[in-house]
């Protein structure tokens, strides 16, 4: 079975966090990437820096260092998803289950909260009123995210990509798989991939065309095999 390192492991998180800061209630490729930038200023790191531990940027994160030397740094991937969003490839802002729900004046903590029972959201727990009273503070509950997964494939291939090296997963092998999803278009059909067909309706994604990845990628002037290259050059001098 492959592991994964503390870096490898937080950027699912960021890159869910990056999609909710666009109002993108799901988890796509084009996510993953801004997950990759983001966690490489994960406090941990920054801390170990400040310390002065003799950190370059890309020693912790090698997928980091590959897409910001090719000139794929934070902003610009942003830009990038933005300019994908403005063409239709991508959707837009979309409002959140509690938006929906207060379009409708639903309070959607007064609906999950009945008479002295609790409440979890957003990963704490609340005490209801007739407890309140009595109770202590409120303690931290494990979050949970329902956030709708659209790229099973890249968290299949970033396994494969360890594995096949022998090594546990880093966040150059979530680049690895980022590259090789990327290279076959999109084409969900409604006999083979019904559930996935759905989720992508749901969010008014196409079920078919060219990656997005790919799209961004060769909106700068690279290509999927340059970025490969690139990444497992900076796989074998850092691991």
């Amino acid at each position: 079975m492959v592991g994964f390192t503390e870096e490898a492991g937080i950027v699912p998180h960021f890159a869910r966090e990056e999609a909710e800061r666009r109002h993108q209630y799901y988890l796509g490729p084009e996510h993953l990437p801004l997950g990759l930038l983001v966690a490489d200023e994960h406090p941990m790191v920054r801390g170990l820096r400040a310390h002065g531990l003799d950190l370059k940027v890309g020693d912790d994160n090698p997928a980091a260092w590959v897409l910001r030397a090719h000139g794929l740094d934070l902003e610009t991937v942003r830009a990038g998803i933005d300019r994908l969003v403005a063409e239709g490839v991508l959707p837009g802002p979309q409002p959140s289950d509690a938006e929906l729900l207060a379009t409708l004046g639903i309070d959607l903590e007064e609906v999950m909260a009945p008479p002295g029972g609790e409440l979890r959201l957003g990963g704490l727990l609340r005490r209801g009123p007739a407890r309140a009273a009595t109770a202590g503070p409120a303690l931290p509950a494990r979050p949970r995210s329902r956030t709708p997964l659209i790229c099973w494939r890249v968290f299949r291939f970033v396994a494969e990509e360890a594995a096949a090296r022998g090594q546990d997963a880093t966040p150059a092998h979530w680049l690895l798989a980022l590259l090789r999803d990327a290279q076959d278009q999109v084409e969900v059909t409604t006999g083979r991939y019904p559930v996935e067909r759905r989720k992508r309706a749901m969010f008014g994604l196409p079920d078919h065309g060219s990656s997005p990845i790919r799209l961004l990628v060769e909106s700068h002037g690279l290509t999927l095999d340059q970025l490969r290259a690139a990444t497992l050059e900076e796989l074998d001098q850092t691991l």
